[in-house]
């Protein structure tokens, strides 16, 4: 297990906002341009609770790797930081591999 989280869902949700300012950027119905202002602030609103609830601010990596590569990365970095045995770890990651290909 790990407490490392890909933040797509910061970057989908920023999207979806940037997509409903410009449909609404058309809008010439003034109820449906109301509605769609209610939808952002709830996308807004969403997305600051989910924030909040984190222990601490989100990280973004710039370096090289995938997100998964970067994740076992720090997941390994931790392992030594935290006094747990690596080659125990390295056991456990292994079983886990085996338990997701069946």
């Amino acid at each position: 297990m790990t407490n490392f989280l890909p933040s797509g869902i910061i970057k989908d949700t920023t999207t979806d906002i940037y997509q409903k300012v410009q449909e609404l950027k058309k809008e010439r119905d003034l109820l449906r341009l109301q509605k769609g202002l209610g939808e952002i602030e709830e996308m807004a609103l969403e997305l600051a609770v989910f924030l909040e609830k984190l222990s601490c601010d989100p990280l973004i990596y710039t370096g090289a790797g995938s997100t998964e590569e970067v994740i076992k990365r720090l997941d390994w970095a931790l392992t030594f930081s935290e006094d747990i045995d690596p080659v125990e770890f390295f056991k456990y990651n292994l079983q886990m591999k085996k338990r997701e290909s069946k």
